[in-house]
């Protein structure tokens, strides 16, 4: 190892030493809203740590390595010059789900009112 990794190193290092789950977790969320975005740009966005490029970068590496040990955060991957979370695409799911269920419930509470009101035109008029 060379002198300039082992600078980069120690200072990866100390920038993820003080960094506990709930970081983690925003860091998830932040990358899942903003997916697409390079290393540079989720640093500036990013108010809740003050990542570097490389602690990022590696600790994006260490995820992916290592999912068991990051359950539920990430995994990221890089693509078309920018980062992205695998659970995105999940997350599209439960929304376009969730659209159609409540487009459906809808359709059922018209359905039900022109229901009731044929039964009650059907009581009043034909009984």
């Amino acid at each position: 190892m060379k002198k300039g990794e082992i600078i980069k190193n120690k200072n990866i290092a100390k920038n993820l030493e003080t960094m506990k789950m709930d970081i983690l977790e925003k860091l998830d969320l932040h990358v899942t809203i903003n997916g697409g975005l390079s290393t540079k740009e989720l640093i500036k966005t990013i108010e809740f740590h003050k990542f570097t490029e490389d602690s990022l970068e590696f600790l994006f590496k260490q995820i992916q390595l290592a999912p068991c040990t990051y359950y539920g955060i990430g995994p990221f991957l890089f693509r078309d010059g920018g980062w992205h979370n695998i659970r995105e695409r999940k997350l599209d799911v439960i929304k376009k789900l969730t659209e159609e269920n409540m487009k459906l419930k809808k359709e059922n509470l018209e359905l039900k009112e022109i229901l009731e009101s044929r039964e009650e035109f059907i009581n009043n008029h034909c009984a």
